[in-house]
């Protein structure tokens, strides 16, 4: 490849950031490494009644929690600056590039002014319709109808249509779908521009047209994006023709379905990946379920199949990320399989790794733990399926419990265990290996079992039969919060 490669994301900032959007970035990410190539994170704000700042936080803040860095783009946190040399990355801060590139297409009798009322098309379209036609604008029924050939000037407000081309086809080569065709005779003149307040002025340009401009100014080489823009790929083409650009090369990806099958939506669960976040899974995690939809990574040849192949470093989805290897029809969400792929990873992970992650679920105390205390505490519970599991089986570490099991009390808190919940209450050495002696001894000399003790302990210290192992429990409670719990009890 001459060139080198960039790909682009350009979410619109109009709501959440949804999980479609982020393994749609994904794959541009995927590509963009795997090719030594650029990632842009580009703003599309043009739809100016819904895009606002705080959409565009959520957006960036989602997409770096995701670990989805981009080259070029925005400055998280700061709507005035941005790294690259094609900023600025918002649609509505690059309006001069634009009027600047329409003008041109009207210079060239490409594109042309078009003053058509609202009430105008209406009736053309009623018209065309009950003929029994699709009305198209300056197309079929309604040739001649409307200003293609009117030659108007500026001295009155109006929108900008581009000529799109009447004969032959339009062909959408695709490195997922393969090539499609589209008549060019079924597309009809579209707006580039919408109607400017006064005379002369040019409105704020459709996203279509804004998309073409941007991709050849910051030169991507490939738009890889979602299957639901692929009916926008043959007004865009022509537009590319038009500026004398070479074409990218286009990839969409299938959409992302319910297990059920139906458009993914708020009923099959969380869809904002910031939703993901709060339910404590790991990025890692995230990215790598979201990188299995609609992708069959292979190695040497062959599709992974075990369990353990399935759970690719970001490395390796890098290496092994093939377009040619992604399906042609939609993925269906499994919201299992990713709580699994969380678990695995959580389990795997060296507790340096999981901290940070770890970090935002916990009380404020924990930010003081010694780092000791803190890798004990991560690695007594790294068999929770979630960090906000994690979390809840430390609480007893930093809260006294307000209420006991009552049926656990009924049931380990004993006459006979009371006299070894005494001893532990005077235990002085908290290591692990003197922990263990003491309780064995302990054991021997009133005829109980590991689990009597241990169960009555994990009630007394935690208002429920159930902790981390009773070693690790005692020690990250802590000798002096042990002795106040139990006095309790004794």
């Amino acid at each position: 490849m001459s060139r080198q490669v960039v790909t682009r994301f350009a979410p619109s900032p109009t709501g959440m950031l949804h999980i479609g959007g982020v393994r749609t970035a994904l794959f541009c990410w995927l590509f963009a490494r795997k090719h030594g190539g650029r990632f842009i994170l580009r703003v599309e704000d043009t739809d100016l009644s819904r895009s606002t700042d705080d959409n565009i936080r959520i957006i960036e803040d989602g997409m770096a929690w995701c670990g989805l860095d981009w080259d070029e783009g925005p400055v998280q946190g700061d709507p005035s600056a941005w790294v690259g040399p094609h900023g600025p990355y918002r649609q509505m801060q690059r309006m001069d590039l634009y009027r600047a590139k329409i003008q041109e297409l009207l210079d060239k009798g490409l594109a042309y002014r078009c003053r058509c009322s609202r009430e105008a098309i209406e009736a053309r379209r009623k018209a065309v319709e009950a003929a029994g036609k699709v009305f198209q604008y300056n197309r079929g029924l309604d040739r001649g109808q409307g200003c293609a050939e009117a030659g108007h000037d500026a001295s009155q407000p109006a929108a900008i249509r581009f000529r799109m081309p009447e004969s032959g086809d339009i062909l959408v080569a695709d490195l997922i779908k393969g090539d499609t065709r589209f008549p060019a005779d079924s597309l009809d003149d579209w707006i580039i521009a919408r109607t400017g307040d006064g005379p002369g002025e040019i409105g704020v340009p459709t996203y279509n047209f804004c998309v073409v401009v941007d991709d050849t100014h910051m030169e991507v080489t490939h738009v890889i994006r979602g299957d639901d823009h692929l009916n926008n790929t043959p007004k865009q083409i022509p537009l590319f023709a038009a500026f004398g650009t070479e074409l990218p090369a286009f990839a969409h990806v299938p959409m992302i379905l319910g297990a059920d099958g139906a458009k993914l939506s708020k009923r099959h669960g969380a869809t904002s990946i910031t939703e993901y976040q709060a339910m404590g899974l790991l990025p890692s995690a995230v990215r790598l379920a979201l990188a299995r939809l609609s992708w069959t990574p292979k190695i040497d040849g062959r599709a992974v199949e075990s369990a353990e192949e399935e759970l690719l470093t970001d490395d390796q989805m890098i290496q092994l990320f093939d377009l040619a290897d992604c399906q042609k029809s939609a993925a269906r969400f499994d919201m299992d399989k990713l709580q699994w792929i969380n678990q695995k990873l959580i389990q795997r992970s060296p507790w340096r790794d999981l901290e940070p992650h770890l970090h935002p679920f916990m009380p404020a105390a924990w930010a003081a733990k010694p780092e000791a205390w803190k890798a004990q505490a991560i690695q007594a519970t790294q068999k929770g399926k979630s960090l906000a599991d994690m979390a809840e089986a430390l609480r007893f570490a930093f809260e006294r419990p307000e209420s006991f099991d009552e049926k656990a009390v009924e049931k380990f808190m004993t006459a006979p265990v009371k006299p070894a919940l005494a001893e532990v209450s005077a235990l002085a050495d908290y290591t692990h290996q003197a922990l263990e002696a003491a309780f064995t001894a302990i054991l021997e000399r009133h005829g109980l079992k590991t689990k009597d003790l241990a169960q009555a302990l994990r009630v007394a210290l935690c208002g429920k039969p159930v902790s981390p192992g009773i070693y690790d429990t005692l020690m990250l409670v802590g000798r002096a919060e042990v002795v106040a719990r139990l006095d309790r009890w004794l």
